[in-house]
């Protein structure tokens, strides 16, 4: 189970075990995708070779969504397998998988990207900026090269992303991103400058997706997916305080967006969302959150 709310822990911001009465660590019937129907909708996820990203194309397979495009530089045959396999167990008719194989950090790679979901799905409704990677050392340590790449990974792999989907999202359909950013992007965690100041700086991204392109309809948030003990961190080698706070499934974070992006929420835009937090319980937070303009990255006084 998750830790008890308001429970010091090394990577858990003092708020995310208390904004809801109730906090998760595996689905639930609330989020089951089998109450959505995504169908005619397409959906992009990048980082989807594996766990987080596997994980919630899936859940949109289970939702019958009809089109999703799945994005790594890695092999995708295994997930293309899955998301078809997971979707005939639902019972829902087989998706159009369309792999796309490039580096979220490459200009000509999400250009391209965006190019051929236009011409075999001539649609996008969701994209789920989920590509990622870790990084550990302390400043004066670090290889410049490679603290800079968990910058390009986690945030500009997002921008470059967002920037060739957005003339295509505004084109029609649901017209939301949603950015994988981390609970680590509250913290500071000796030795996780890159990672978690590049997760900070997705916060702020989103905003300002948000206040350019929102009156265009375009709804852009965030989430903390969870602590999952996912390929990415058991390859970071992070330490035993570290690994024992990771009891989240993957399937929660697939099943969550599900949820988050069953239907257009606009009052979410620019907004955090820890997906351990109950969902329902959430939303019925709205007349709050934006009264007080809750969930963003602000200086309290």
């Amino acid at each position: 189970m998750p830790p008890p709310r308001g429970s010091y822990n090394p990577i858990e911001g003092p708020g995310d075990y208390d904004t809801t009465t109730v906090v998760h660590d595996d689905s639930y019937p609330a989020i089951d995708p089998l109450k959505a129907n995504f169908h005619g909708k397409a959906v992009l996820v990048t980082g989807a070779s594996r766990g987080l990203g596997r994980a919630m194309s899936v859940s949109f397979a289970k939702a019958g969504a009809s089109m999703i495009a799945i994005a790594a530089r890695g092999d995708l045959s295994t997930t293309a397998e899955v998301v078809k396999a997971e979707a005939a167990k639902a019972g829902r008719p087989e998706p159009k998988v369309l792999p796309l194989q490039f580096d979220v950090s490459d200009i000509k790679g999400a250009e391209q990207a965006a190019a051929k979901v236009k011409e075999v799905f001539g649609r996008m409704d969701i994209v789920i900026n989920n590509a990622g990677v870790l990084g550990q050392g302390l400043v004066a340590d670090t290889d410049p090269e490679e603290w800079w790449k968990i910058w390009r990974i986690n945030l500009f792999g997002p921008y470059l992303v967002a920037r060739a989907f957005i003339p295509l999202l505004l084109e029609g359909g649901e017209k939301t991103i949603v950015n994988v950013s981390s609970v680590g992007a509250h913290c500071i965690v000796p030795g996780m400058s890159a990672y978690q100041t590049a997760k900070l700086a997705v916060l702020r991204l989103s905003e300002f997706i948000s206040a350019e392109y929102g009156d265009k309809g375009l709804l852009t948030y965030n989430i903390h997916p969870g602590n999952i003990k996912t390929d990415l961190v058991g390859g970071a080698a992070l330490d035993a305080e570290f690994l024992k706070v990771f009891t989240e499934t993957a399937q929660l974070s697939g099943d969550s967006l599900v949820y988050l992006t069953s239907e257009k929420r606009d009052w979410l835009a620019g907004r955090y969302i820890n997906v351990t937090w109950d969902l329902p319980e959430l939303v019925a937070m709205k007349e709050d959150i934006v009264e007080k303009d809750k969930l963003k990255v602000r200086i309290v006084l």
